[in-house]
């Protein structure tokens, strides 16, 4: 299986959430995730407001591939209610 990490620039109902990650809990595809509140980035020492202020969130999945991510992200609560969910392959570090 590869891993996926979905980065959620938006939001769904309570109800859509809960339907999408029993979805991914019994498919075996759920890793882990979060919403995320505020954020800093760090350049050159120096701290600043996050750069990215539309990110809300990350799921971490298992899929054979990319074309079943690509299922996994058109279902998410994010991507029906009109937001964007980017879809990155996680390479495995040695």
């Amino acid at each position: 299986m590869n891993k996926y990490i979905l980065i959620n620039h938006g939001s769904g109902t309570a109800g859509q959430w809960d339907t999408y990650l029993k979805m991914l809990h019994e498919g075996g595809h759920i890793l882990g995730g979060s919403s995320l509140d505020h954020g800093i980035a760090v350049q050159n020492g120096i701290f600043t407001d996050a750069v990215s202020t539309t990110i809300t969130g990350y799921i971490l999945i298992q899929a054979h591939d990319i074309e079943i991510a690509k299922k996994i992200a058109l279902q998410s609560p994010v991507q029906l209610s009109g937001g964007v969910v980017e879809v990155f392959t996680l390479s495995e570090s040695e």
